[in-house]
């Protein structure tokens, strides 16, 4: 039977591998394993209820879940609370300093991978199970706000050679979207919200390949501090970062992502506030006498509708590049470059370890690609629909740039819209037509054709469509399949 108001809890569980397991992945890192853990992994659970449908929504501090390792996470955590997987989404905050996600030219502490995470699938049902425990009535507030810790990462040097870097003038989201969840019988003193749900699109690579300890990056820190302001727990969304990085990236320095971390804590945490405590209408009530006449105020906290709670799971078909990786010749090249590693290693040659690890790295990526997509004109995109009353979250599997997200954002039919990648899954950038004709680091390393991503945000905007229709449906009938 539907309730009367949305049903909100959370869960949490540490996720910490062993300290000196296979770590970061990055082509111009020297070191394999990593030398200690910075700041706690998280796996986070949010679980939305109406009554009649549950979602589950997982925040994971890892770079990437591949589809294989999300769907292990998603039956792990249907398994454990009854809810289907097709109900649970997986998402990775996509941090680059925590566990590697694939073996690469990386071997030693590789061994620990595989039972790690085995293990992040049981923290993971742990931390569901103990958000459906929590369940409680709650009322849904959105605010809105910005940050300007990051910036379009595609730049273009004097020499013409395309990099990583900052790009002020390219476009870039630096809206960050917030819901807070309120009890609807809190306890007297008590503002803290059931939960705190945050969207912002940057790759978590503040810290680079110098780096050798394991960190959640800036959406570890950024969770931190708006817990300590708000209260509640805090869930992290990853929005389109395909081509969106930070300010300042690629540092060997940890005070600079828990500062950057920080900045956007305190931006979300002052939207956050401020939707408790700025009313956003006032009623004059009374005048009471004073030195001066002083006005009393009935004050007004705008919510948002919370049910129903819809779940929409769809495979979306998009046109694949012509000319894709050969898997023999990747095979060749990554085994040609490990060789020469291992030489340069034997006879410490330092600029030959630095060349050889960054070529491996490369063949690497080409043979995945060639792996996954050899042989195939199109692909499936994973795309992963979860609504509650005004609310669309939306999610891939996929790295997309941030343009297709603001259109997205910009054309969805529901007032407050998340657009998010790394979401059950992940197969690899999907940059936008105009980006993909100018090449560079994401375009190359791409599967999709260039119309892939019109053709993406044509079906999800269809879909969204579909669900604001059938809500618009469920306000028709007038709630009238939930108890008075």
């Amino acid at each position: 039977m539907r309730t009367a108001t949305l049903m909100a809890g959370t869960g949490r569980r540490c996720t910490n591998p062993p300290p000196n397991i296979a770590h970061g992945g990055w082509g111009a890192q020297k070191h394999e394993q990593a030398e200690g853990i910075d700041m706690d992994l998280w796996a986070t659970a949010l679980a939305l209820s109406d009554g009649t449908t549950t979602a589950i929504i997982l925040d994971v501090d890892i770079q990437i879940l591949t589809n294989e390792r999300a769907d292990q996470m998603r039956h792990a955590v249907s398994q454990r609370t009854g809810v289907a997987a097709e109900n649970i989404r997986a998402c990775a905050t996509h941090t680059h300093s925590g566990p590697v996600p694939y073996q690469s030219w990386i071997e030693k502490g590789y061994e620990m991978v595989g039972p790690w995470f085995e293990q992040l699938a049981r923290w993971c049902a742990d931390a569901a199970a103990e958000a459906m425990a929590n369940l409680q009535p709650v009322v849904v507030r959105v605010g809105r706000g910005e940050s300007l810790i990051n910036a379009s990462r595609r730049c273009v040097a004097p020499t013409g050679e395309r990099f990583l870097g900052v790009n002020l003038d390219a476009p870039c989201d630096h809206e960050v979207i917030v819901v807070r969840f309120d009890p609807v019988s809190a306890a007297a003193g008590s503002r803290a919200p059931a939960a705190t749900l945050v969207n912002f699109a940057c790759h978590a690579t503040i810290m680079g390949p110098a780096n050798r300890l394991i960190t959640p990056d800036y959406p570890g820190a950024m969770k931190r501090v708006v817990e300590h302001a708000v209260g509640g727990r805090c869930i992290f969304l990853q929005g389109s970062a395909g081509d969106i990085g930070p300010r300042q990236g690629f540092q060997a320095d940890v005070a600079v992502y828990r500062e950057l971390g920080a900045v956007l804590g305190h931006e979300i945490a002052k939207i956050a506030l401020g939707l408790i405590s700025i009313p956003s209408a006032v009623k004059w009530r009374e005048i009471i006498p004073s030195g001066a006449p002083l006005g009393q105020y009935d004050s007004e906290f705008a919510d948002s509708a919370g049910n129903p709670v819809q779940v929409r799971y769809k495979e979306i078909a998009v046109p694949l590049r012509a000319a894709l990786p050969d898997r023999k010749v990747a095979t060749e090249q990554l085994e040609h470059w490990k060789q020469k590693l291992k030489s340069a290693r034997e006879r410490t040659d330092a600029a030959g370890i630095t060349e050889a690890i960054y070529m491996a790295r490369r063949a690497d990526i080409q043979l995945r690609m060639a792996d996954d997509f050899g042989g195939k004109t199109s692909a499936m995109v994973r795309a992963h629909f979860i609504t509650f009353g005004d609310v669309a979250l939306v999610g891939c599997n996929i790295e997309p740039f941030c343009e297709i997200g603001l259109a997205i954002k910009r054309e969805s039919p529901f007032p407050v819209t998340f657009m998010c990648g790394y979401t059950n899954g992940r197969m690899a950038y999907m940059p936008t037509a105009a980006e993909w004709a100018k090449g560079g680091y994401e375009v190359e390393n791409s599967p999709f054709g260039q119309s892939a991503a019109e053709k993406l945000q044509a079906e999800i905007i269809g879909e969204l469509r579909s669900l604001r229709a059938a809500r618009a449906n469920f306000e028709g009938r007038g709630h009238e399949d939930h108890p008075d």
